[in-house]
């Protein structure tokens, strides 16, 4: 990675903006200085011991002295691992045992002291963050050459999701790292003098990899945000794109979801204004796709010269990387009926380096259009997880990604998790086809609903609102007649909850956490109009 960036001479112009907000001129860092900067900035952190070798707990905030820092260590050899910064959304003493663990299982020697870690007890000696802009040291060095690290060197450790178990690591080598970055760039064809704009959390695979680095890779202009900008500000992230000239972004499903909802009321003619007709490559992953919900923003963005073409469908894993398959530009987006019946989206064909298999239950492999385990191998997949022993593949080498699907056409379909699978009838349905059901009535808000299975039932819980609060019987049968209608299963009334918002337990990069779902539901830990409170704790620890 590090000799990309100092590979940009030819193109001065481009490089690094960092926004606080979308209408305000940003924080700019010209490609051109990124060597002297990133060589100065690791002058700093030997200076305070940071050797080759040493593993730096690294919470990834958006910001040019994080970022510098980040491409520092790697130029020092010393390995980041990268975590979720503190939020103040996270209980205090929950990221502590979070970070203590990270620390404790990776043998960190030093935590990066950003600033969101000032209430933080650290468990690692603190590091200082190099100051900001070019530095003293830099200006003595003369022209920084950047090293270029051998294939087998570890670049970084980025984390799994979380979903089912605590995150594991997994190391990052600069050879498969170049790898997955020309599967990226050579699939949406994004050229030097093309811009991207990403808001993704650079903790996160799709953060770091595909919105950030693959445009290091090409020189691409990178205009980024902190995730928070687009949750303050979703219309005028669009409006950013326009004025910004931009052709592509990484996103998940929900930020078509959530763009959707906060611009649903938009005036055509002001739509019309903006010019969105340059964006022609959206890698859309992450989570399964809500088709309803993206043909309707679709519409609603067509006034704005925004193609459904641009939107790719992709699939990829912290574990690869990132990409894994992905429909291409001007493809669109395409369904058809999974095994089940319910409609499935295209993620592409998988990308030639790796080889993908669907195997049953059996272990049988899959012919086309028959759902199984979506597996894996070659390509840019990791060898193991940090600090565990054995390999991510198996005997014969494929790596079972947990995630269920089937091919159609050479291209894969992926329906859901394994463990996520409800089966009804002797059908496989999933708990995204559930969600996605419940979350078309309005009254439900998009991404505030969790269906997980208990004691044979399938229950439905989902934040409460005015409307359920008012009709609770009435809103319970509505979502009843809705998954009858949409996937023809038909759930108690007395297993749909209206919970008090907020309590979906999520992962850091904001999906749901089902099985803790499952656990906090058994366990009576979750409250709502619908849910009984627990009964007070008697005993000797009652009160206490």
């Amino acid at each position: 990675m590090l000799e990309f960036l100092g590979a940009r001479d030819g193109f001065s112009d481009q490089g690094l903006y960092l926004y606080g907000k979308f209408d305000e001129a940003p924080e700019s860092v010209p490609y051109a200085e990124f060597p002297g900067r990133v060589a100065a900035s690791a002058d700093f952190l030997r200076d305070h011991g940071v050797r080759p070798g040493s593993r730096v707990l690294f919470p990834f905030e958006t910001s040019a002295e994080v970022i510098l820092s980040f491409f520092a260590l790697m130029e020092i050899g010393a390995l980041p691992l990268c975590v979720k910064p503190f939020a103040l959304s996270t209980p205090l003493r929950t990221y502590e045992e979070f970070l203590d663990r990270i620390a404790r299982d990776h043998g960190a020697d030093h935590v990066l002291a950003v600033p969101s870690l000032a209430p933080v007890a650290l468990p690692a000696p603190a590091l200082p963050l190099p100051p900001a802009g070019p530095l003293a040291s830099g200006a003595r060095r003369g022209p920084a050459v950047l090293r270029v690290p051998g294939d087998e060197e570890t670049a970084f450790v980025q984390f799994s999701s979380g979903s089912t178990s605590f995150p594991k690591g997994i190391p990052i080598l600069h050879g498969r790292l170049r790898a997955n970055l020309g599967m990226i760039t050579r699939t949406d064809g994004r050229v030097p003098g093309d811009r991207v704009s990403s808001w993704l959390p650079l903790y996160h695979d799709m953060g770091l990899v595909g919105g950030m680095l693959s445009c290091f890779r090409v020189g691409c202009d990178l205009l980024l945000a902190d995730p928070t900008s687009f949750l303050f500000d979703a219309r005028g992230w669009w409006e950013h794109l326009s004025a910004e000239r931009v052709m592509g972004t990484v996103i998940p499903n929900f930020a078509v979801d959530y763009s959707l909802r906060m611009m649903a009321d938009a005036d055509p003619a002001e739509l019309a204004e903006l010019d969105l007709s340059r964006i022609r490559a959206v890698y859309l992953g992450s989570e399964p796709i809500n088709i309803p919900n993206l043909e309707a923003f679709t519409a609603l963005m067509e006034p704005s010269g925004l193609r459904s073409t641009a939107f790719m469908p992709c699939y990829g894993m912290a574990e690869a990387v990132l990409l894994v398959s992905s429909r291409e530009p001007g493809q669109g987006v395409r369904t058809v009926p999974a095994p089940s019946g319910v409609p499935a989206v295209c993620v592409g064909r998988p990308m030639p380096e790796f080889t993908v298999r669907v195997r049953d239950g059996d272990g049988r492999i899959c012919g086309e259009n028959e759902l199984g385990l979506i597996e894996l191998s070659g390509g840019s997949l990791a060898t193991a997880y940090l600090g565990r022993s054995g390999t991510l593949a198996g005997d014969d080498g494929f790596y079972p990604t947990g995630d269920i699907g089937f091919l159609d056409g050479g291209e894969l379909f992926v329906t859901g998790r394994d463990g996520d699978r409800i089966k009804v009838n002797g059908q496989s349905l999933f708990a995204a086809d559930f969600e996605q059901a419940v979350e078309r009535l309005p009254f439900v808000r998009q991404g505030r609903t969790a269906v997980v299975e208990s004691g044979g039932n399938i229950l439905v819980l989902t934040d409460s609102c005015r409307e359920t609060r008012q009709d609770t019987e009435g809103c319970r049968t509505r979502v009843v007649d809705q998954l009858v209608r949409t996937l023809g299963v038909t759930v108690r009334p007395q297993d749909v909850h209206f919970l008090r918002p907020g309590q979906l337990p999520r992962t850091s990069s904001g999906k749901l956490r089902r099985r803790a779902v499952l656990e906090a539901y058994e366990g009576g830990r979750l409250r709502g109009p619908t849910l009984p409170e627990p009964a007070p704790e008697t005993g000797a620890g009652a009160g206490s």
